[in-house]
């Protein structure tokens, strides 16, 4: 397939626009970056695409997100409590709903991969499988796992782990690349996170990435005092809501190698203490944050970070486990790409492209999504599932959760 005419902003830590070109896909992969005289002159029997003119750019990586959470919007949760009455409700059914409405939403927003921690305490066993299913149908990548809770009991902690790995060792059957487990914990004090993150490395070993959640509650005071390092063989882990963590503790998951993932307003606060974070939805909507004025500064330092918190740093992590080179387009990268109804007025080049991103491009319309080389959302229609008939579940799924929660 060639994805033509276009302009290409690369994405990467060194991103390049490239205009008036064509992408040349074969199988899941990028081949090919050309002119689109020449790649239509060379591949004349090749499926077309037409971009007519947009502009082609690698798909966003959200990563932290709560996906069977999107059935509570409106009901204004927020405590921890709150939410685990919430997810105490749900059934089988309601995480299937639930999960494709949340990714359907993040497809027309031009999200391709999603990083999920799960909880569902009155149906484990089903959950996960669930949430994979609906990935597969609406055809995104997706990493999940449950998640245990400082809260849990050290025997529900346990049951957890266990469902995460045996989760992963069925992914690995199964083959499946745009799927993949993980080891989801969810901390609240310091000294949860100690424990925590010991027993998630410990079950997922040299295969599988822990994903913390740092549902952390500090005075400005507190510190982190590591009673010992973590396993070094272990994976890269990723840490969520890093904006609520000292600075001993981001500074000790760097070492590692780990992925920093800040949410919402907060990460603003990241941003200013220097921390190189990813974007991450939490229970909110799965679609990148617009800029605000902060970020509006043309070619400054902040613009940069922000570029690179929604542009590098979560497709970095994401490609040590989907594909090398997965969010940028460039030969062969995966061919995760979304095409943007984006007509700039002024010129459009690697030098204007932060100013065009503030200001214009992250505010344009996503068209077209296409993930591991197969197109899933066209002109606007979201092609792998029937929109109608996800969107009349999940809100009967909706009322189902409501009512149980009175």
């Amino acid at each position: 397939m060639i994805i033509a005419p276009c302009t290409v902003v690369t994405g990467g830590p060194e991103p390049q626009v490239h205009d008036d070109v064509g992408v040349r896909i074969v199988g899941s992969h990028i081949a090919q970056i050309a002119s689109s005289g020449s790649l239509a002159r060379a591949y004349r029997k090749e499926t077309l695409w037409p971009a007519r003119g947009r502009v082609l750019m690698p798909g966003f990586v959200n990563t932290h997100a709560h996906l069977a959470r999107h059935l509570a919007r409106g009901l204004g949760l927020r405590s921890l409590g709150a939410w685990d009455r919430y997810e105490r409700a749900l059934s089988p059914e309601d995480i299937r709903w639930a999960v494709s409405a949340a990714l359907v939403e993040g497809v027309r927003h031009g999200v391709t991969t999603v990083c999920d921690l799960h909880r569902s305490s009155g149906c484990v066993e089903l959950s996960l499988s669930e949430i994979v299913a609906a990935a597969s149908q609406v055809g995104v990548r997706v990493a999940t796992g449950y998640t245990a809770s400082e809260h849990d009991s050290p025997r529900e902690r346990k049951a957890a782990l266990e469902e995460c790995r045996a989760f992963a060792a069925e992914l690995r059957r199964k083959r499946s690349g745009r799927l993949k487990a993980s080891v989801g914990v969810q901390a609240t004090t310091l000294g949860g996170v100690e424990t925590l993150v010991a027993e998630a490395f410990e079950a997922a070993g040299d295969q599988v990435p822990v994903h913390v959640d740092l549902a952390l509650d500090l005075t400005p005071a507190e510190r982190w005092n590591a009673r010992g390092p973590w396993r070094g063989e272990s994976l890269p882990a990723l840490w969520a809501h890093v904006e609520s963590a000292p600075r001993g503790l981001l500074g000790a998951a760097r070492e590692r190698g780990d992925a920093l993932s800040a949410v919402g307003a907060g990460s603003v606060a990241a941003l200013v203490r220097e921390a190189e974070v990813a974007w991450g939805s939490d229970s909110s909507v799965n679609a990148p944050p617009l800029p605000d004025g902060a970020h509006a500064l043309g070619m400054g330092v902040r613009s940069q970070m922000h570029y690179r918190r929604m542009f590098v740093n979560g497709a970095s992590w994401a490609a040590a486990h989907f594909g090398e080179d997965l969010g940028q387009i460039t030969p062969g990268a995966p061919a995760d790409l979304v095409l943007v109804d984006y007509r700039p007025a002024t010129e459009f080049s690697t030098k204007t492209l932060l100013d065009h991103l503030w200001t214009g491009l992250l505010r344009a319309p996503i068209s077209g999504v296409m993930v591991s080389g197969e197109v899933v959302m066209d002109n606007g229609v979201v092609l792998s599932v029937d929109e109608r008939e996800v969107a009349e579940n999940a809100r009967a799924a909706a009322r189902r959760v409501w009512e149980k929660l009175g």
